[in-house]
């Protein structure tokens, strides 16, 4: 596949939009305020319809009074009587339209401090910690003593790790001190990937630029960690659903790059394959039911489950290394669409894989990322080649944490949004996490039909239904799929 295919079947985000200086939208009116507004233009749109109908009817009764007056008088008064009817019944919907207003201050109001109740539970000071920053991160992996990079993120201790190192540049690391702690077969990608140690007192970043300076052919970068907190979004809410719709029958296969995936009423048309090099069954489950019961309710599909991530349930982490095995592994299950609901810092091995699966034909769909819309752009969604997926909600507005950028290829629906949760029951998620496996399974079932990446790429851009300012923009990419 040449790279202008690639380019036209996979990058979609990127299709057609004319350079332009990355200036930001001025803030969003409340969503309150703004459906109030829709309420009120249509009240008085409909005032006017009414007025104008009973203007034509008098004045065509009234031309039938001289030939029949009492049967004129009869008809005058039903009317006159219907337009008070109709009055009242305006009263009553402006006065309703007040109230929801009211009530959806309340819950703006509400979802503001829960927003500012997390922050503080991060120990983020919000008037002076960027969030959605590496801050949010610091503290990932503290059990295994991580160090962090020159931006903040966390990384592994001491270590590094590479591909296409060459056998000279290896004796030479030996000789420096370096150890090489485990060699990676990649098979699907055909590369081997090498886990390296640093000597004693060299901390993983200058480990790291000094293999660059000895392999400068080689790819090289620190094992950076990765967690789910610029993902998940808000915690989840319970619901009073019993059950999940189901939207489509059709059957669909796809690789979910995330955490396990626990048994769920849910998920009984869904064949999940689990990886058995993945983490322990005592991992966190709850993030991967959701985004896997959100695919189970778009078809029958067939889910190929890597799971990534250990530690606690409440602050669960990854590694870089071990989403680049687990993404090896989805490729040779031939899924030829890869979910990743997760989010981090750009790292080196993680880029070329990712556009070296692209360039195989396989479609990587990234959630965009729940920095708020001033962060930085989060990975993988912002790699070249990936669909990264914004979130709106059920009005079609952007999730005010959804972070933005030229990167962003569409949205779909992803605030307050029915899934599973681990316990067996269902709940309410938000977050640009809950969007992607829309996305995932719309592409997946069009790969199904044996169309291929590219025309797959063409016919998502056109679905997407235009959101925001005209075209493609960085807060919507090219609009809403549904």
């Amino acid at each position: 596949m040449t790279k202008r295919a690639i380019i036209a079947g996979i990058a979609i985000g990127a299709l057609g939009v004319p350079a332009s200086p990355h200036d930001r939208d001025p803030p969003e009116p409340s969503r309150a305020q703004e459906r109030l507004e829709r309420e009120q233009d249509r009240a008085a749109q409909r005032a006017e319809e009414r007025a104008a109908r009973f203007e034509a009817d008098r004045e065509r009764i009234e031309e039938r009074a001289v030939r029949e007056p009492a049967k004129a008088a009869e008809d005058l008064a039903k009317l006159e009587a219907d337009r008070v009817k109709e009055e009242v019944k305006a009263s009553e919907d402006a006065d309703k339209a007040e109230a929801d207003y009211e009530k959806e201050l309340a819950d703006e109001a509400e979802d503001a401090l829960e927003d500012a109740a997390d922050l503080a539970e991060k120990g983020a000071d919000s008037a002076e910690v960027e969030h959605g920053s590496s801050a949010e991160m610091h503290d990932l992996a503290d059990g295994e003593r991580a160090e962090h990079d020159e931006r903040g993120y966390p990384v592994r201790r001491g270590e590094v790790f590479a591909i296409d190192m060459p056998e000279p540049a290896l004796a030479q690391l030996r000789g420096a001190g370096f150890k090489v702690i485990e060699r990676i077969r990649l098979a699907a990608l055909d590369r081997d990937m090498l886990r390296v140690s640093a000597p004693d007192g060299v901390s993983a970043v200058a480990a790291r630029d000094q293999l660059r300076t000895l392999a400068p052919t080689a790819t090289v970068d620190v094992v950076h960690y990765y967690g789910l907190d610029l993902t998940a979004g808000m915690k989840p809410h319970k619901a009073r659903e019993k059950a999940m719709p189901s939207r489509a029958q059709a059957s669909f296969s796809v690789g979910v790059i995330d955490t396990a995936i626990a048994p769920h009423p849910s998920l009984v048309k869904a064949r999940i394959v689990a990886w058995t090099d993945g983490a322990s069954v005592e991992a966190p489950a709850g993030h991967g039911t959701a985004v896997a019961s959100l695919l189970a309710s778009e078809g029958r599909p067939t889910i190929y489950s890597a799971n990534i991530f250990r530690g606690p349930a409440g602050r669960p982490y990854t590694s870089a290394e071990v989403i680049a095995s687990a993404l090896e592994w989805t490729l040779r299950q031939n899924a030829p669409v890869i979910n990743m609901s997760l989010a981090g810092p750009r790292n080196a091995i993680l880029d070329r894989l990712i556009r070296e699966a692209v360039a195989l034909g396989k479609v990587v769909v990234a959630a965009a990322g729940n920095g708020g819309p001033t962060a930085p752009p989060s990975y993988p969604a912002a790699v070249p080649g990936v669909i990264a997926v914004t979130a709106v909600d059920k009005d079609r507005h952007v999730y005010r944490l959804a972070q933005r950028g030229r990167h962003i290829a569409v949205a779909a629906y992803g605030v307050d949004v029915l899934a599973a949760d681990a316990r067996n029951n269902l709940a309410r998620f938000t977050g640009t996490s809950f969007a992607t496996p829309v996305i995932s399974a719309w592409l997946a079932r069009c790969r199904a039909g044996s169309k291929t990446t590219a025309q797959c790429g063409h016919q998502l851009k056109e679905a997407a239904k235009d959101l925001g300012a005209k075209g493609f923009d960085e807060v919507y990419g090219f609009g809403l799929i549904e």
